[in-house]
């Protein structure tokens, strides 16, 4: 039996007569006999026995019901599925993001990705970048994000937009008195920070020794999370993406870092895969945060 064998075989079921069954189906009468002709040739077994005007199912059919329910009723999820991926009510969308990203925008991306598309499926994984890489080209994910570029043939990468660094501090440290913090204010200080061997370690190497301060990491760390983290005990101060802002832990306090260093906020996905009405709008989400990390959306 086929999809529409299986559409017809409910609906004669449910009827009990060609005339009603044909009015539910949108055919005229002689196709729908016809059709159900067809279907009992090609299973080799009679579905319904005609008797007093009414179509009488036979054992084989009563058998065969509670499973051409299950598969009809899925057919319909799909077919509803299919139709919201192009349009605005729902969709799949498999997102995959490092760790600073995973905790701040994409939360409320994903909220607010959902106000718009109740019916919208998403997935959210957190990835080293070099894991969000591979789970693009092996089509695992539709998206990946990330602050760091992954330099994979085969990837489309695009910029979201950039946001300024931030230094965190603990909210009792004297420094947290200062509108802005430079390297030299924050000569001898310990720094929870990442290593320089790292393009964004380097990048805050680079700011120190334009200022003539040289950087020397008391804890290294590898993400923006651990960063956060440390900073909440007491360890020392953080500098980390501005977008960090948006879920402070109590007790850990922001300032303005110069000279300015930004950091890209990155979106790639396989250039074997198309794109999405979701992920397009997911796009212009993460576009809006980056150009203003507190703003609403």
């Amino acid at each position: 039996m086929n999809a529409r064998d299986i559409e017809i075989f409910r609906a004669v079921m449910q009827n009990r007569t060609l005339h009603a069954a044909a009015e539910v189906l949108h055919v005229s009468q002689p196709a729908l006999s016809k059709a159900l002709r067809h279907c009992e040739d090609r299973l080799g077994f009679q579905l319904f026995r005609r008797l007093a005007g009414r179509l009488v199912p036979t054992a084989e059919a009563q058998t065969l019901l509670p499973e051409a329910e299950r598969l009809y009723q899925e057919l319909q999820g799909f077919k509803a599925f299919a139709r919201d991926l192009g349009g605005h009510g729902g969709g799949l969308l498999r997102l995959g993001a490092t760790s600073s990203l995973a905790v701040s925008v994409v939360p409320a991306a994903v909220a607010a990705l959902r106000r718009e598309r109740p019916a919208a499926r998403l997935t959210v994984q957190l990835l080293p970048v070099r894991e969000l890489g591979e789970a693009l080209l092996a089509r695992r994910l539709d998206v990946g994000l990330a602050l760091t570029p992954m330099a994979l043939p085969g990837l489309e990468t695009v910029s979201l937009g950039s946001v300024a660094c931030i230094v965190l501090l603990p909210a009792g440290h004297p420094l947290a008195a200062e509108p802005v913090l430079r390297p030299a204010l924050l000569a001898g200080e310990p720094e929870v920070g990442f290593a320089g061997w790292l393009d964004f370690g380097h990048s805050l190497d680079l700011a120190f020794r334009q200022e003539g301060v040289e950087r020397l990491p008391a804890v290294e760390v590898g993400t923006t999370v651990s960063a956060v983290a440390m900073v909440q005990e007491g360890v020392g101060y953080a500098i980390v993406d501005g977008l960090a802002q948006r879920r402070l832990p109590p007790g850990v306090v922001a300032r303005p870092f110069l000279p300015e260093v930004r950091r890209d906020v990155l979106m790639s996905r396989s250039q074997a895969m198309g794109t999405s009405a979701l992920l397009d709008r997911l796009g212009e989400i993460l576009t809006v945060l980056c150009a203003d990390p507190a703003a609403p959306v």
